[in-house]
């Protein structure tokens, strides 16, 4: 292996949460190795295809559409033809870049890639974001050279001589030249002296959020309140023709790419619970409540939810409560400083700024 440019791989797709925690690794490793030689894989009609290529890194494509699947069923089937074609394909991949390491984010696009690098026995590294872990991880640590997880509480499903807890990567674009609330604010068009919330739908957005706040608009008009909304690419078009929307106090958005500024604007959070965004919210330490997605593989929204609600690091709200508390316990956490405050400093005694360093010095002891 070349050292001055090494060739790495990174499974990673599916979901906001594991594109960003491998962009971000491969942001930091160019950092460190600037003629490291990255590539991608990912699943063909994924948001990967278009949202790693915006930042200048080569993806190649299979063909994995994973869910939850019983067995037997038509849906099985199909999964299992996409892992044998995605098999083949990673096969490809692999004989023509010829990697020293491959990293898996978790997640079932990850898994065809991790299954054909075991076999070659190529090094791997697994960066594992939940408190309970994902199948692929759970199947592919036993040939991993390093297991880094960002909970405590996933050590126990993982070897413990391999295994390292770091924390999730996060994009240097929150943890660099963080604007100040004011020039955020002024960038979005919001008043600075009036109170306002970030909702984050998760990266497809929620339509049971959306509609709640939909329902809640004229509550938030006479409060004076401001929403930087983040509502998906499948409600977005409907929701802008509605009248009200279009107030000056909201801010609708199919997808946030200036993430950065909408945490710095926000006052408080009402977010999914996904890993990745638990990290950020730690790391700004900003008051927030969860709604874990009940769907999410293994439950582990729910899960990552339980430990922030242990540790008095953010209210929950489930999602067969949405529509009766979503509107009205966002509204009074606004309004009860003492809280906000107590949220705030238990979740950024949560947060792990060095966590791409530690991940990216763990990579550098295999290579």
């Amino acid at each position: 292996m070349n050292k001055i440019s090494p060739r790495i791989i990174i499974g990673s797709g599916g979901t906001g949460g594991h594109i960003y925690t491998g962009l971000a690794i491969a942001d930091e490793l160019k950092k460190k190795i600037p003629k490291v030689n990255i590539l991608f894989i990912g699943s063909k009609n994924h948001m990967e295809m278009q949202e790693i290529p915006k930042l200048g890194y080569k993806i190649e494509s299979i063909y994995i559409s994973g869910g939850k699947n019983k067995f037997f069923s038509m849906r099985f089937f199909i999964l299992t033809m996409e892992l044998i074609y995605s098999y083949f394909l990673v096969k490809k991949i692999l004989d023509k870049f010829s990697p020293d390491l491959v990293i898996g984010t978790g997640g079932y696009v990850s898994f065809p890639t991790l299954y054909v690098a075991g076999r070659r026995k190529i090094p791997i590294l697994l960066q594992e974001q939940n408190s309970f872990p994902g199948c692929t991880n759970r199947i592919f640590s036993r040939y991993a050279k390093k297991i880094c997880i960002s909970y405590e509480e996933a050590n126990k499903y993982f070897p413990k001589e391999k295994t390292v807890i770091t924390g999730n990567p996060v994009r240097s674009v929150i943890l660099e030249n963080f604007p100040s609330k004011d020039k955020a604010c002024n960038h979005l068009g919001l008043n600075i002296h009036k109170p306002i919330i970030l909702s984050l739908g998760g990266s497809q957005g929620s339509n049971k959020i959306n509609q709640t706040w939909m329902k809640g608009l004229k509550k938030l008009i006479h409060l004076d309140i401001q929403l930087i909304w983040q509502v998906g690419k499948k409600d977005i078009h409907e929701l802008r023709k509605n009248m009200i929307s279009h107030h000056k106090n909201f801010v609708l958005m199919n997808y946030i790419e200036n993430i950065s500024v909408c945490y710095a604007a926000a006052d408080i959070i009402v977010s999914r619970a996904g890993a990745l965004t638990i990290s950020e919210i730690c790391l700004i330490g900003k008051p927030c409540i969860l709604i874990p997605y009940p769907w999410s593989s293994d439950d582990h929204q729910n899960k990552n939810a339980k430990i922030m609600k242990e540790k008095k690091a953010a209210l929950i709200i489930k999602n067969d409560e949405i529509e009766n508390k979503l509107v009205d316990t966002t509204i009074q956490l606004l309004n009860d400083s003492k809280r906000k405050k107590i949220i705030s400093t238990n979740n950024l005694r949560l947060g792990k700024p060095n966590a791409t360093k530690d991940i990216i010095n763990e990579i550098l002891q295999i290579i």
